[in-house]
């Protein structure tokens, strides 16, 4: 049963609105394209990997996918939680193409890829880390823990894995396995553990916890970068020509290449949302959609349906991420 469901990371969201935010010649595009090109290949894994659990059809299963909770000081994140009365697994899920050689007397995993060698976190490290804050995250909820068990999921077919000097695959390395067999790897957890562990009513109850505690919180990716916010081009631009447009009679008029719209302004204020603060206020948007009239911004602002506190001048209006 699918408990949650995986929705397109926020990361993604935000990549996107920076690049349609910065001048074309902005100097820190070169870094954006290629880190947005690897949480897309991410995001791509995980699907790849919720298609194989879509066939655990036994109600006794639970899939939470991309779970962020609660441990302060900070939260975790969890790319796929398998949950059964029996026993839970958590799923790390790499996408990542080349060969990859563990090596255990480092704790490294290196790849190589088109004649590059690059180095990685071990990944078994990561989930077993993911482990123990699970485990405390029970605990601080007064939650029965049931056995945790972990896989390393590499979700391309056509990775390569290799030990380092011709090691053998032993535990914990044996964690690491491809998308295709993770089914055949649940069935040797079901022929392991067959003591139910949790009631259905504490399963009920894990679940509500689970999906209550659940939290995407906005982080500014600016900061990442080293951005500031004075360097997003404020205006609407043309998606035909790309100049700068007018509001014209309830319009977006572009008087180069004559192109009007009565939407444009719709994706600039999702991209505000998404790199500057989820809320923004009648004086703000006007700043950001370089506009005088706050009557226009007032109409603007009305069209979204957003959730607004305060009132008249004081309004602000609100964006809820899920």
């Amino acid at each position: 049963m699918l408990a949650k469901e995986r929705g397109k990371p926020i990361k993604i969201d935000q990549l996107e609105a920076l690049l349609r935010g910065l001048n074309k010649n902005h100097s820190k595009i070169p870094l954006i394209e290629p880190d947005l090109k690897k949480r897309k290949a991410g995001y791509n894994g995980e699907k790849a990997v919720d298609y194989q659990l879509s066939f655990l059809k036994d109600k006794k299963y639970m899939v939470f996918n991309d779970l962020k909770l609660p441990l302060a000081p900070d939260y975790f994140q969890i790319d796929s939680l398998l949950f059964t009365p029996y026993y839970t697994l958590i799923l790390e899920i790499k996408n990542i193409l080349g060969t990859l050689t563990i090596d255990s007397d480092f704790n490294q995993l290196i790849r190589s890829y088109n004649g590059i060698e690059s180095g990685f976190q071990d990944p078994v490290m990561q989930v077993k880390r993911l482990k123990l804050l699970l485990q405390q995250f029970f605990l601080d909820h007064k939650l029965t823990i049931p056995p945790i068990e972990y896989l390393v999921v590499i979700s391309n077919p056509g990775t390569i894995l290799r030990m380092s000097n011709g090691q053998d695959k032993k535990p914990p390395y044996d964690k690491i396995i491809h998308s295709q067999n993770l089914l055949s790897e649940v069935s040797k957890l079901n022929s392991i553990y067959k003591e139910e562990k949790v009631s259905k009513n504490e399963m009920r109850k894990i679940k509500r916890v689970l999906l209550n505690k659940h939290s995407n919180i906005f982080k500014s990716i600016l900061t990442n970068y080293k951005i500031s916010e004075d360097e997003i081009l404020k205006g609407i631009y043309c998606e035909i020509c790309a100049g700068k447009m007018e509001r014209v009679f309830g319009s977006w008029y572009c008087n180069y290449c004559k192109f009007y719209s009565k939407t444009a302004h719709e994706q600039k204020i999702e991209d505000y949302f998404l790199l500057i603060k989820p809320f923004i206020t009648n004086k703000e948007l006007r700043g950001f959609l370089d506009i005088y009239s706050r009557k226009t911004a007032e109409k603007i602002l009305a069209s979204l349906n957003l959730k607004t506190t305060g009132s008249t001048k004081g309004t602000i209006y609100h964006k809820e991420f899920h």
